[in-house]
């Protein structure tokens, strides 16, 4: 278990005595420097009406001066928190790991550094969805864009998903972006690992894994978060600016949705019959493939260039993505036809056309995916 001494902890009056109650929930902000947008994220904290929570901030040995400037401005608001300055530093993943184990509450929120929730009564929105659901194991919202206000509905409707491996294969791409995701902190610390700290996806790992193993999925439809803070206009460095720098090179580039693969299909299959595997890992290889990597082709043919979006092809080259879990002559024959047929439409299709259509796609694939599944497993 990781651990490090908190830089400042501020309880309300009694937290610590034997019997007392624990927080509903724990908003925890694995953070690493840009710290202005964390204030702005802060900020919309302390605005809560909600009291039953706590702040944890952990701050990923920073460059900057979050840890002379974030703890006086978390003592001054009056909330519950914690902040843990890292002696060294843990990674995006080991750090989601550590705001999971140094959570109190009965409930885990994550939050990213540059991401604020969107109004004041978000959190008693989702206590009161949480409890509304029978208080699921996992659970997720909607989000926002911080400038446009444009909503990703990736929670249609308050309701429960379902639970089991069949729950974890259909909507483990829903956790890929982590900012409005909730787990709860026991079932979190059961299923802990760091097997998946170099991914850059241990929420999609543990989520999955929490399924899998029985976990019910709860969908909550508010917009809890806005993504993206803008101060002076600009946000925090993201794949776009990177991209619009790049020049013209074939070489392999890897996004992570090969570590989207990996960790769905490490977290799922060890707990399915060996019979349902070869199932599984298709229909798992086959979301991806077929939503989630043409969407990214095209992308980076907007955000960067042609020879971009081929190096992302040649990052996503079948031969070891299901490295764990060695696939047998017909899945690999599969993985390869859907690689190759994929790739050809994804680098040649026009992409003003896809520019037209793509709003819809996506909001057709999320409603066809997000159907209360009462028979969610295999």
């Amino acid at each position: 278990m990781l651990t490090a001494t908190p830089y400042a902890d501020r309880l309300l009056a009694g937290a610590d005595a034997a019997g007392a109650s624990r927080p509903f929930v724990t908003v925890a902000v694995p953070h690493y420097k840009h710290r202005r947008y964390l204030e702005a994220v802060l900020e919309s904290l302390f605005a809560q009406t909600y009291e039953d929570f706590e702040i944890v901030v952990s701050d990923d040995r920073s460059p900057d001066d979050s840890n002379a400037v974030v703890p006086p401005l978390l003592e001054a608001s009056g909330r519950r928190f914690r902040y843990y300055a890292q002696p060294e530093n843990l990674g995006y993943d080991g750090n989601v790991r550590f705001c999971l184990n140094a959570a109190r509450g009965r409930y885990v929120l994550l939050l990213g550094n540059d991401d604020a929730l969107a109004g004041p009564e978000t959190l008693a929105t989702v206590a009161a969805g949480l409890h509304e659901l029978g208080l699921p194991e996992v659970a997720f919202t909607s989000f926002e864009d911080w400038a446009t206000g444009a909503v990703v509905r990736r929670a249609r409707a308050t309701c429960l998903l379902g639970a089991g491996p069949g729950a974890a294969i259909k909507y483990f791409r829903t956790f890929s972006f982590v900012s409005g995701l909730i787990y709860d902190r026991d079932a979190a610390a059961r299923h802990e690992t760091d097997r998946w700290d170099k991914s850059v996806y241990y929420q999609i790992y543990l989520a999955c894994r929490i399924m899998a193993a029985g976990g019910r999925l709860g969908a909550l439809a508010l917009s809890a978060v806005r993504k993206d803070v803008r101060l002076d206009g600009r946000t925090v460095p993201n794949y776009a600016t990177r991209a619009a720098e790049a020049k013209w090179s074939f070489r392999a580039r890897h996004t992570g949705l090969d570590s989207v693969i990996r960790v769905a299909a490490d977290a799922v299959l060890p707990l399915l019959p060996a019979a349902g595997r070869s199932r599984a890992r298709r229909e798992i290889v086959a979301q991806v493939f077929m939503i989630t990597y043409p969407f990214w082709l095209f992308e980076y043919r907007r955000a960067a260039n042609w020879s971009y979006a081929v190096g992302i092809a040649r990052g996503m080259w079948p031969r070891g993505l299901l490295a764990e879990h060695p696939l047998n002559p017909a899945d690999y024959v599969y993985l390869w036809l859907l690689y190759l047929s994929v790739t050809l439409v994804g680098l040649t299709f026009p992409a003003s056309l896809f520019e037209r259509v793509r709003d819809r796609l996506s909001n057709l694939v999320r409603r066809r995916q997000q159907m209360p599944a009462a028979v969610a497993s295999p």
